[in-house]
């Protein structure tokens, strides 16, 4: 791969990895460091994968310019590679980390066995009585300050360069605040705590990038599902295997049994049945025929098929999935927003209040006469030492850390379950909604008709009445004519071939069944060959509400078969569950009549609706829905794509192999599962909670240890393991968020 970005229009884009980028600091570092140099027109982070994009004018700023300012700011730059020298890059920083903290947490315990020892009473003794003048207790001190210094130096190793970088910059940065606390507790003389603070810091910032891989590690899976190569059809029509990079749109390859399907493309031969759970969340296998279309590591459950590719190697449904999500980190979600502005101004604040701590209560007590001459030395001690409690605590890490690391969890774990969030703003606001207007067609209803009554006259039984229309009916494409076909083979019924049969287009069918004439249409078309219309008109007002079709044999009515679009197994289900979940309003809005409208409503527990909608009709309910409320609208992305726009959050439902639909929507459930939208909004708003709990916990973690520094009640290593701590509970909090899984 060229280390070079590619053009677009003036501007050049690159996406850099950048190793050090773990932590939300890091990413304010960066923006704040590059935003200023000449050239650079925008910055997208992704702290997840330690992912940096740039678009710049290459006229103005060269590409290893670019990198010599991230370089400048105490991290190094390389070309961003899936898998590839990223990984390794990350790999090797870790190990860095690892043996740096090792080291300090051994020298910090041979330096306090060796205090132990050098301090105990009986060897005190000893070493006064059989060498008085050798000065080895002395020296033993020295060696315990030694082991301290070298476990401080190993514990900053990673941290001090990029403390020295702010500092240039005039940036106070946790970095700053974590050794300014070190030289503080050395110039007191503190070494313990002051090696202890500089390991502790190591050992978080380690299991924070520990965590963070794992949340990174679960979104690399998307990218395991398909195989490496395909098994291709030559030009000898023999089978060769071959690199997916190396396979052209129009080849045809062939998929074995339990094989994942490497690419995107349409069945030509074979019947298989194909697990999509990988990229639409199905857990039942869906039947395929030649014709349908297939996606790239989907799990072939059946008999071998070929398929003809219709799309290559990094334009499949999967990829643009994963670059969807991984685009994604551009959009900030409000409340991560919200910190990244208040942390703006609480690190300088605390900076601020430590030095008053340190200068203020000492210079009182004295000026008051509280304290005299000889005591000042140590109350100005015991006030720099609180003061420097209270810079490790300002360490805002684990505050700024608890909205993309909830967000990410949270965005993985729904791309897991067939559902693609665009961000965490979409995310948040789903998690804030109250109102759900929905489509009928296709919604809430399959959009597939089918039989759902069978009304026989004039002696026919309701058998008869089929297999006569569906004998007419097997040779039609329309939807009516397949439903009434299927609804035959449901019932066991053997269809007859048709004679002399004539297709009227728009009306119906006509042809010979069992030697006699018989036809099948619409109540147009039975008006004018029926003998008596008013018995057609009786039996069409006693049959339910859906399309009829009329069959008969010359002048004389057989019967009605009324077709109706189908409600979603478990519609009513999901309607109930949203009400429990606190969504008070679900509406339908449908550009269908009112009557059927209406009746879906009732059968499904729908709160309100509206029929006979246009586009701009539904734009102006989801506005008056809307109100006060958030609301979102579910439809097919395409039709209701106005409607989608003007909702607080548009989701498209069955988006699978539909462009349109996943460009439209905010949220895009791959397949036409109605089941997950409770489940959707369950985790959005498991997100939501997980995010302000992770806030408040912080800040309320960091307020009690505010106080204890200010009333002298807790000291430097106590502090920074309740850094610690408070930044692990927030990372472990938001990974559970992996394991939400719809059930």
């Amino acid at each position: 791969m060229s280390t070079q970005p590619l053009t677009d229009i003036a501007l050049k884009r690159v996406s850099l990895h950048v190793p050090e980028m773990d932590c939300a600091e890091e990413v304010r570092q960066l923006r704040v460091g590059l935003e200023p140099v000449a050239g650079i027109e925008q910055l997208d982070f992704d702290v997840i994968n330690g992912r940096m994009d740039v678009a710049y004018d290459d006229s103005r700023l060269s590409y290893d310019q670019l990198v010599d300012a991230v370089v400048n700011l105490g991290m190094t730059a390389k070309p961003f590679r899936d898998g590839g020298q990223s990984g390794a890059q990350q790999a090797n920083l870790t190990r860095g980390k690892e043996i740096a903290t090792g080291v300090s947490a051994a020298l910090i315990a041979a330096g306090f066995l060796t205090h132990v020892v050098s301090a105990g009473s009986l060897h005190a003794a000893l070493s006064a009585e059989l060498f008085p003048k050798s000065g080895v207790v002395p020296m033993m001190n020295y060696l315990v300050a030694a082991f301290y210094l070298f476990g401080m130096i190993s514990g900053a190793w990673y941290v001090a360069p990029k403390a020295l970088t702010s500092a240039r910059h005039f940036r106070a940065d946790m970095n700053v605040l974590m050794c300014v606390a070190i030289l503080g507790a050395c110039l007191l003389g503190d070494f313990f705590e002051a090696a202890m603070v500089a390991f502790l810091f190591s050992l978080s910032l380690l299991l924070e990038q520990w965590s963070v891989a794992r949340a990174r590690r679960s979104i690399a899976d998307l990218m395991t599902q398909t195989p490496p190569i395909a098994h291709v059809r030559c030009c000898s029509d023999d089978w060769k295997d071959k690199p997916l990079a190396e396979i052209q749109v129009g080849q045809i390859c062939l998929v074995k049994p339990g094989e994942r399907a490497p690419l995107d493309g349409v069945i030509t031969q074979g019947a298989p049945a194909i697990n999509q759970a990988p990229v639409t969340g199905e857990s039942v296998p869906v039947e395929k025929n030649v014709g349908d279309e297939i996606y790239a590591g989907t799990i072939n459950g059946g008999s071998s098929f070929q398929f003809e590719v219709t799309h290559a190697a990094g334009d499949t449904m999967l990829d643009r999935i994963a670059k969807m999500i991984d685009d994604a980190h551009k959009q900030r979600a409000p409340s991560q927003q919200w910190v990244e502005k208040f942390s703006a101004y609480y690190t300088p604040a605390m900076m601020i209040l430590s030095a008053v701590i340190m200068v203020v209560p000492p210079l009182f007590l004295y000026m008051t006469g509280q304290i005299s001459d000889e005591g000042i030395q140590h109350d100005v001690s015991l006030w720099f030492y609180n003061g420097l409690i209270l810079l490790v605590i300002a360490c805002p890490c684990a505050l700024v850390i608890a909205t993309p690391v909830s967000i990410v969890c949270g965005l993985t774990a729904a791309a897991r379950n067939g559902v693609l969030v665009k961000g965490g703003l979409a995310l948040e606001t789903f998690g804030r909604v109250n109102v759900l207007a929905m489509d009928k067609t296709g919604t809430i209803t399959t959009g597939v008709p089918a039989v759902t009554q069978v009304s026989p006259q004039n002696g026919y039984s309701e058998e008869e009445v089929l297999r006569i229309a569906a004998s007419l009916e097997q040779q039609s494409n329309h939807p009516l004519a397949t439903a009434i076909v299927k609804a035959a083979a449901e019932r066991g019924l053997t269809l007859a071939q048709p004679g002399d049969f004539q297709e009227i287009p728009g009306r119906g069918a006509s042809g010979e069944i069992d030697g006699s004439p018989a036809w099948v249409g619409s109540l147009s078309m039975a008006k004018e060959r029926l003998s008596d219309p008013q018995q057609l008109q009786t039996a069409a007002q006693q049959v339910g509400i859906g399309s009829l079709v009329v069959v008969g044999r010359g002048e004389q009515l057989l019967g009605l078969i009324v077709l109706g679009d189908q409600i979603r197994a478990g519609a009513a289900d999901v309607v109930r569950q949203l009400h429990h979940l606190g969504v008070s309003n679900v509406a339908v809005l449908s550009g269908d009549n009112n009557t059927a409208v209406q009746q879906v409503a009732a059968e499904v527990g729908i709160d309100n609706w509206r029929g006979e909608q246009l586009p701009q009709d539904k734009i102006a309910a989801v506005k008056e829905l809307r109100g006060d409320n958030v609301i979102a609208m579910i439809g097919d992305g395409v039709n209701d794509g106005p409607a989608l726009a003007a909702a607080d959050v548009g989701v498209a439902m069955g988006a699978i192999g539909a462009d349109a639909a996943i460009e439209t929507a905010d949220v895009a459930l791959m397949s036409d599962e109605i089941t997950k939208l409770p489940w959707l909004v369950g985790l959005a708003r498991r997100t939501l909670r997980m995010i302000q709990f992770n806030i408040a916990f912080a800040l309320g973690v960091k307020a009690i240890f505010v106080i204890l520094a200010v009333l002298g009640m807790t000291n430097l290593w106590l502090a920074i393991i309740a850094d610690t701590g408070v930044s692990l509970l927030v990372i472990a909090n938001s990974l559970r968020l992996l394991n939400s899984n719809q059930h």
